[in-house]
């Protein structure tokens, strides 16, 4: 017997009470049965047979930071640094879905938003925005990163894209490879050249990965990865006056590289090439080493950009390379934890602990980036940082962990912040000239909660 509720006349609500799964005449199959579990760490709803899954990925990150020793003035306190929630899905087996959004600084920010094909073995070809495969750090998730803040050369990795990937992994190996154009919510049809209506397309790139582990077992694993990408610049909107009016859609192809000090409580970014103009491409080439043995971890890489800029009589203009790396050891404290690594993705997965207690890891990284290229002609001073890190973190379950760093900031004399987040202290100037070569130490705290 069917019940009907209706409420003041007016339909706010209707309430049909049936026998379960019962067929309505426009169905063209019977409702499947969704049960609902915890996973390590997820709440999973998934079909008997496994063809349709459901779980929640969401993560908040509470973060504080203070700043010691530092010339310049550098803001100190707490703030949001994530606010996600996300939802994955598989649909009729071979089909998945992604939906990620960020809530951080009061904003919605798109991150994963994707549809995917599995139907091929070891295969997963997706499109829309994700990640493109370059840089081990980048890749993993921020949930299983070791440190608050992932190294230096996070900052020029191409990370989320609009585009068209296709993975395939064995059981020692895994390769992955797309075509890309902007980041979701980037491009949009304008003429960025004059504000007119005439458009500006975008133009392609390409990025590539490969990653090997020869060792893989329980208590041991070995990585080797390499990445390549080639990509494209957007076309900026500058003064179509004076001397690059001539050439001012290559003199609009603008690329510029920066970087915090690793931390993100305060803005300031202290290493920076500056716009450069006249871009045809850049090329990107990354080597990845990695490995575990029981309850110790490292994990290394370098990376190299080459700017190629293209042939102008307007000025004089020469291709610039940069170069950065970093190299990180962990060991966890508490008997029997372990870092898990993934090999179908070529990364390190989530820590759960093994004892009701919880886990406790320690460990230290040393990192850098160059951005000086001090050519004869057009050179670039944008900076060189070294920082040294300390880690230490409790994970108290699956889902909750606390994170706490310390840091040394090392800046050479060609770096230095960007005024709007890091002037000289009050009272010392009134045009707010930051100050070269400032070293200084971070002391930051993070709490996170992954579900």
């Amino acid at each position: 017997m069917r019940k009907v509720i209706c409420v003041s006349g007016l339909v706010l609500a209707c309430m049909v009470a049936a026998p379960a799964f019962a067929q309505t005449p426009e169905q063209a199959k019977p409702p499947v049965p969704v049960a609902g579990s915890y996973d390590n760490g997820y709440l999973v709803a998934q079909s008997a047979d496994g063809a349709f899954k459901y779980w929640l990925d969401g993560r908040i990150n509470l973060d504080w930071a203070t700043y010691r020793g530092q010339k310049n003035r550098l803001a100190s306190g707490f703030e949001v640094r994530r606010a996600r929630l996300g939802v994955k899905a598989t649909l009729h087996t071979d089909f998945l879905a992604e939906m990620d959004l960020d809530f951080a600084d009061n904003a919605i920010e798109m991150k994963d938003l994707w549809v995917g094909y599995a139907g091929v073995r070891n295969t997963l070809i997706k499109a829309g925005n994700h990640k493109a495969p370059f840089g081990f750090d980048t890749l993993t998730s921020s949930k299983n990163i070791m440190f608050i803040e992932r190294s230096y050369l996070d900052a020029w990795a191409p990370d989320r894209l609009m585009g068209l990937n296709i993975s395939h992994w064995e059981k020692y190996w895994q390769a992955s490879a797309g075509i890309y154009g902007e980041a979701a919510g980037v491009f949009n049809d304008k003429d960025t050249l004059t504000g007119g209506g005439a458009g500006t397309s975008q133009r392609p790139s390409y990025v590539g990965r490969v990653s090997v582990a020869p060792i893989n077992d329980k208590d041991r694993m070995l990585h080797l990865g390499f990445a390549a990408a080639r990509r494209a610049p957007d076309v900026a909107k500058i003064a179509t006056s004076g001397a690059d009016l001539v050439d001012r859609l290559d003199a609009s192809r603008i690329v510029k590289f920066d970087s915090r000090a690793e931390t993100h409580v305060t803005r300031a970014k202290f290493i920076s090439t500056g716009d450069m103009k006249y871009v045809d491409y850049w090329r990107q080439l990354g080597g990845e080493l990695a490995a575990t043995a029981g309850p110790f971890s490292v994990q290394s890489e370098y990376q190299q950009t080459k700017v190629v800029r293209v042939p102008t009589t307007v000025a004089s203009y020469v291709d610039h390379t940069f170069a950065g790396y970093y190299a990180q050891a962990m060991v966890f404290l508490t008997k029997g934890d372990r870092r898990p690594y993934l090999v179908s993705e070529g990364e390190f997965g989530r820590v759960v602990p093994k004892s009701a207690k919880g886990a406790f890891e320690v460990g230290v990284r040393y990192s850098t980036m160059d951005l000086n290229d001090l050519t004869t002609v057009d050179p670039i001073k944008g900076g060189e940082a070294k920082n040294v890190m300390l880690g230490a973190t409790y994970y108290m379950n699956t889902n909750h962990k606390l994170v706490f760093n310390f840091g040394w900031v090392d800046n050479d004399d060609n770096a230095k912040p960007n005024k709007e987040f890091a002037p000289l202290p009050l009272g010392t100037s009134t045009s707010q000239t930051s100050l070269v070569g400032d070293k200084f130490k971070i002391i930051s705290l993070r709490y996170q909660l992954a579900f």
